[in-house]
């Protein structure tokens, strides 16, 4: 914790719920950003189920707590190209499911909730952006939809005939 700020305070945090998909990884990239702006810390959360007939154990959750971070780690360098230098970042193992996990641990009011959107259309809209639209719902902090990179929204065959005027053009 910061050493400015006085007893019974909290620091600022910027908890990013951390997953390896493309709407992820742009939230992992604003996330960051926003704790930069607003100096904070940055909280990689990484959300895991109990194994069926957990009955608790500091082995399991040191097990959980290691692999969060190693995961967090990972995705930082696939997404910012390693850890930043300029924010301080954290990683936290939460048990359970995503979404009531990231809003119960997101519950300070500097606080700020930052997770990918999957923007999906039509049927499948209806399997995904669960995690977001709860949080936005349930949260009791400001809560930051990060929207995937409109690359990553466009359908194949569009994606292909922009790739071939590219590699035409050069």
């Amino acid at each position: 914790m910061n050493g400015e700020r006085g007893y019974g305070t909290r620091e600022r945090r910027v908890i990013v719920g951390i997953q390896d998909s493309v709407a992820g990884l742009q939230a992992l990239r604003c996330g960051v950003a926003e704790a930069r702006r607003r100096g904070a810390t940055v909280y990689l959360a990484r959300v895991v189920k109990s194994p069926a007939g957990y009955l608790g154990g500091v082995a399991w959750r040191t097990e959980m707590s290691v692999t969060a971070a190693e995961y967090a780690e990972r995705v930082l360098v696939d997404t910012l190209g390693g850890i930043p230098r300029d924010v301080e970042v954290r990683t936290v193992a939460l048990e359970g499911t995503a979404a009531p996990a990231l809003v119960r641990f997101a519950n300070g009011e500097d606080d700020l909730l930052v997770v990918g959107d999957a923007q999906r259309s039509g049927i499948r809209r209806l399997w995904s952006g669960h995690v977001a639209r709860y949080c936005a719902r349930w949260s009791t902090c400001p809560v930051l939809l990060v929207p995937p990179p409109a690359l990553s929204r466009v359908d194949s065959r569009t994606l292909t005939r922009e790739l071939r005027r590219l590699v035409d053009a050069a």
